[in-house]
């Protein structure tokens, strides 16, 4: 079964494979923590790491890794946290020309609580991204018009950024041939009205919609997975894959519905996985690979990264090796 993107990969013809618009953070985690705190109370975990982050730096490593050419347009604080991730982002080969210094501004900070099972839970404060007209943020990117996909992430902790222009820029890069691609992230503002009419606007340009299963259906308000694909059919004129996580991620083909089950895999800590997969079906299309292709790439590339504790980006080889593992069912 070859399910297409309704684009053809482009013949290199951009000095940027992929232009990621987001958010960057520093990733506080702490794993193995097996109960949240009550108030005046004190749990303990087993671990503590730090990590750049963001939906747009965890898809940016992931997708230098996986051989794409890669920049950023985000903006980060003036203070050490931002150094350090414009240090990191360009040691690994990431394009960061368009990741901004905001004057007297602090870089994000995420905490993730991790259970010993790998889920997670966030607490975020978004520095400097509160004050940020997002929508002049867009505007800046530099090769926005010769970028062979073009994805905008992190929209959820990019407060005042204007959907709506995000989604007109969306359609004059997509109209140029650009693949278009979208990951909102979870909306710690409980999806307003507001919120999802923007995301509707942004949909309507969109080639690739790539929200994990939770978002799918507070966006819809469905909870069944083909009706929930079914909801985004009527808004989103490209491909839409929903990412179930350890259920495996799904795509609607005609009446049916495709699942690409996930890999057994022992899960050290899940913060990110999404990042990477969404890298994974990228660097599938940019290979000319199909959909579901392409989603084994992913599934392979996120199962590598939940896995490790160190050098948690998997390569190109790798993931396409362990992708022929990978089983889809209807």
């Amino acid at each position: 079964m070859a399910i297409h993107f309704g684009k053809a990969p482009p013949r290199r013809r951009a000095d940027v494979d992929l232009c990621i618009v987001g958010n960057l953070t520093i990733d506080v985690i702490f794993r193995g923590i097996t109960q949240m705190p009550q108030w005046g109370q004190e749990v303990l975990c087993d671990t503590r790491t730090e990590a750049v982050a963001g939906q747009a730096g965890g898809m940016a490593l992931a997708c230098a890794k996986l051989g794409m050419r890669t920049e950023v347009v985000a903006d980060v604080g003036e203070d050490a946290a931002g150094e350090r991730i414009r240090h990191e982002l360009g040691a690994a080969a990431v394009g960061v020309e368009a990741v901004t210094t905001v004057p007297g501004g602090t870089t994000p900070t995420t905490v993730a609580l991790v259970r010993p099972d790998g889920e997670r839970a966030f607490l975020s404060d978004l520095g400097c991204l509160r004050p940020i007209d997002a929508g002049s943020m867009v505007q800046r990117w530099p090769r926005q018009f010769t970028s062979s996909v073009v994805a905008l992430v992190g929209t959820s902790n990019l407060p005042d950024l204007d959907l709506r222009s995000a989604a007109e820029l969306l359609g004059q890069v997509r109209r140029v041939g650009a693949l278009t691609v979208f990951d909102p992230g979870w909306d710690p503002g409980d999806w307003s009205d507001d919120t999802v009419e923007g995301i509707r606007a942004v949909l309507a340009e969109t080639d690739v919609f790539l929200p994990n299963l939770d978002e799918a259906r507070a966006l819809t308000g469905r909870l069944d997975i083909r009706s929930v694909l079914g909801a985004f059919s009527d808004v989103c004129p490209g491909v839409v894959v929903v990412k179930g996580g350890e259920t495996g991620s799904y795509l609607a083909v005609d009446d049916q519905v495709v699942v690409v089950e996930s890999l057994p895999t022992k899960v050290d800590n899940a913060v990110g996985a999404g990042d990477v997969y969404d890298a994974g079906v990228i660097a599938g299309f940019l290979r000319g690979d199909d959909v579901l292709s392409s989603m084994s790439l992913a599934t392979a590339a996120a199962s590598f990264y939940v896995a490790r504790r160190t050098d948690r980006f998997p390569t190109y080889e790798e993931s396409a090796e362990l992708a022929q593992r990978v089983t889809t069912t209807i």
